[in-house]
């Protein structure tokens, strides 16, 4: 809907800016034509009082009569004439007596002429005032796409019926008519002008418009990405809500399940040890069943616990603890089990001897215990193990936090697994219960901390886990 509307307003703006560049042109062609109108007429007027008081009277008065055919009553007219219109840029100025022939014309070749006189003098003789026409070689609309206009494109024909001035005639004598005027001037600068008005003002709201335009799509692409961000996590945080219910469920029925079969297992595997102790002597085939009843008994006990410890979380304890102290007591159980696969421990970083962290010792050495046991799971035919261990620049509250990076020379974690290595109960092992990688991401997120995995570029699996340190003071 913000989409539509943001088009729609934008659709109203330019149409509106491209109305409001065409009033403003049409506007401003009007006022420069009524300027035009204005000055012609004038033109008009003055022409016929100068013709009448510098030419009619002194010729009336010398030769009886006003004769246009007499050589020198001509020049006479022709000498006002110019002195008038100089510099005024009149073109084809013409009059034409009653019978529409011409007696006068700027044009010497023209005197004499019938036939040629326009529609506007027959409408200047019944008209009061001057009669305008437009000539036009261009249409207005084409001339909007031009640069430029070539000369004489606009012209201004006015037709202005020649009277004697009041007072020259008795009231009760008709105004004598001394002819019918008609000029032309080429306004084609200002309806150039007008044409370049109208096309700034049509650029101009056109880029107004258009920057609104590009605004106006630019918040709705914000907005947009903005309310996609939001639902997606809406939609996460709500995933994570049913699947924290579900696991929540889940939870208590596997406790219930896992407390019901921990006594059970306790007393078969207490009796196979106990059948074991007893019959060490004997050499027979019963001692290989009864290795094989315990030895699955306490892999169910360690099962039936990971699922007590995810689904019954211990709060750790927030005792100063050294970091490398735990590390060194995992690795020393592991050891064993490491030599025997022919994986070499490295530990790189930094002097651990002021590594603290507040925590729970035993949930610790829980987590570098399952983070290791999994490296080496990874290298069944031997490989590194690099443990580096850091202190990350002091906080705004100058404590320190510690970083673990266990790197592994193994095939790395799956891409197509990656987004699921956390997740309870999902495993790439036959006998996996695929609650390790979990139960260490509690722990040490319930520390404060976080828990990472990644391949590395030059191959192998990381787990990088990283604790809240404390002040060196503390």
């Amino acid at each position: 809907m913000v989409r539509r509307l943001a088009f729609i307003a934008m659709g109203l703006t330019f149409g509106l800016s491209v109305l409001v560049s065409i009033y403003l042109g049409n506007a401003a062609r009007e006022t420069l034509i009524r300027k035009n109108h204005n000055f012609a007429s004038l033109l008009a007027v003055n022409l016929n009082s100068q013709i009448f008081r510098r030419f009619a009277l002194p010729t009336r008065f010398i030769f009886g009569r006003v004769l246009l055919s007499n050589p020198e009553q001509y020049r006479g007219l022709d000498q006002v004439v110019q002195s008038i219109i100089q510099d005024l840029q009149v073109e084809n100025l013409r009059i034409y007596a009653e019978d529409h022939t011409i007696v006068y014309s700027i044009n010497p070749e023209e005197p004499g002429d019938t036939g040629t006189a326009p529609s506007s003098v027959d409408r200047a003789a019944k008209a009061p005032g001057p009669i305008f026409d437009i000539e036009e070689t261009l249409p207005y609309h084409l001339a909007f796409f031009k640069v430029s206009l070539p000369k004489n494109t606009y012209r201004l024909r006015t037709t202005y019926l020649m009277r004697a001035p009041p007072g020259y005639a008795p009231d009760d004598e008709p105004v004598p008519v001394m002819g019918i005027l008609e000029f032309s001037q080429d306004i084609t600068p200002d309806m150039e002008s007008a044409v370049h008005f109208q096309q700034l003002a049509l650029v101009v709201t056109l880029l107004g418009s258009g920057t609104l335009m590009v605004l106006l799509l630019f918040l709705v692409r914000r907005a947009e990405h903005a309310i996609a961000l939001r639902t997606a996590e809406e939609q996460r945080l709500l995933s994570e809500l049913h699947q924290s219910e579900k696991l929540a469920g889940m939870g208590r029925v596997v406790a219930s399940i896992a407390h019901e079969i921990r006594n059970p297992l306790g007393i078969i595997s207490s009796s196979a040890q106990f059948l074991l102790d007893h019959s060490k002597e004997e050499n027979t085939g019963t001692n290989k069943i009864l290795q094989a009843i315990y030895d699955e008994a306490k892999r169910l006990t360690r099962t039936v616990s990971d699922f007590l410890d995810y689904a019954r979380p211990k709060q750790p304890k927030q005792d100063a603890v050294r970091v490398g102290a735990v590390l060194d007591q995992a690795l020393s159980f592991l050891m064993p089990e490491l030599n025997a696969l022919a994986i070499s421990v490295t530990r790189a970083g930094e002097e651990d001897a002021g590594f603290r962290a507040r925590g729970d010792k035993d949930l610790l050495y829980r987590a570098f215990y399952n983070i290791i046991s999994n490296a080496a799971q990874a290298m069944v035919r031997g490989g590194d193990l690099t443990i580096t261990l850091e202190r990350l620049a002091a906080d705004a509250q100058g404590r320190r936090a510690t970083v673990l990076s266990f790197q592994d020379s193994g095939p790395g974690f799956p891409e197509e697994n990656m987004g699921k290595l956390l997740d309870p109960f999902f495993t790439t092992k036959d006998d996996g219960t695929g609650l390790g990688l979990p139960i260490v991401n509690s722990i040490i997120t319930s520390h404060g901390g976080s828990l990472e995995l990644f391949n590395a570029a030059e191959g192998g699996a990381v787990a990088r886990v990283t604790l809240p340190g404390m002040r060196d003071a503390e």
